[in-house]
């Protein structure tokens, strides 16, 4: 059996650059954890400290324990992809290239995560009312939201906010400019906006209910999140065929571990009429 471990690193090293560029969830969530993720069950940590207390000088200062606190993780969801090939050499010469299926197969992987880590809207500590968006009242809706963030004390520069495009558009038609898109294919991110004070992510990926669909907000620090990529495989031979095959596994966790930093609004897509 001929021994493919150069391809099957390229392709792992596909799926992790991939995700790196393209996956929000990389981009917004705090990734930041110890311990080591091994299979699907896993757990890892998330540390951090508790805030100090501030109290009124008066000549003598007293010392504190600020103590650590630890958030778990577990690493419950299991993703894979597997496909055929004829040819292991086209297959090894493809890998890198835009519409090659190890790259088809790491946008799938990452529209699953993203989707399961959109879905942890209902843990939201604000949920709006549902919004019909259009031009004339999209900055209200999106200024509501940014004033629940500061509520929280999230500062600009801390704050994003994941729209679907239908909202990017009426944004751009009420004026709003965005940086260019930062070298992400497809959605992502398209910049910092000073007029919002907060950096503004596009995606297909958010969760919808019949016409609404769940927009996103939070600070950086909101939602955790960690996967690995467990295995990729070149197949020689497969039973009762002469095809070889290519699969992987990547396994992932989200959670909220700051909830009142994290909003939720439903919004609807009304009229582009300005």
């Amino acid at each position: 059996m001929a021994n493919y471990n150069s391809i099957e690193k390229i392709i792992s090293a596909e799926i992790l650059r991939t995700n790196e560029d393209n996956l929000l969830a990389n981009r917004v969530c705090n990734t930041s954890y110890v311990g080591d993720i091994r299979n699907k069950g896993d757990s890892v940590t998330f540390i951090g400290l508790s805030d100090p207390t501030v109290y009124d000088y008066t000549g003598t200062l007293n010392y504190e324990e600020v103590d650590d606190y630890a958030t778990t993780l577990f690493v419950d969801q299991d993703k894979a992809f597997s496909f055929k090939i004829k040819d292991i050499e086209e297959l090894r010469s493809s890998v890198g290239l835009k519409d090659s299926q190890t790259k088809r197969a790491s946008y799938l992987l990452k529209n699953e995560v993203d989707a399961y880590v959109f879905g942890l809207y209902p843990d939201a500590g604000h949920i709006f009312e549902e919004t019909t968006v259009t031009p004339a009242n999209v900055l209200l809706t999106v200024a509501a939201i940014k004033q629940k963030l500061e509520e929280a004390n999230v500062p600009d520069g801390r704050t994003w906010i994941i729209v679907p495009p239908f909202i990017k558009t009426k944004l751009m038609l009420a004026g709003i400019k965005f940086q260019i898109n930062n070298g992400v294919n497809g959605t992502g991110s398209v910049g910092f906006t000073d007029e919002l004070g907060c950096d503004i992510f596009v995606s297909n990926q958010l969760c919808k209910s019949g016409s609404s669909t769940y927009m996103l907000a939070g600070s950086y620090s909101a939602i955790a999140y960690a996967e690995q990529v467990l295995e990729t495989q070149v197949i020689d031979r497969m039973e009762y065929s002469f095809d070889k095959a290519v699969r992987g596994r990547l396994v992932f966790g989200a959670k909220v571990i700051k909830p009142t930093e994290l909003v939720c609004c439903p919004v609807i897509d009304g009229s582009n009429a300005i």
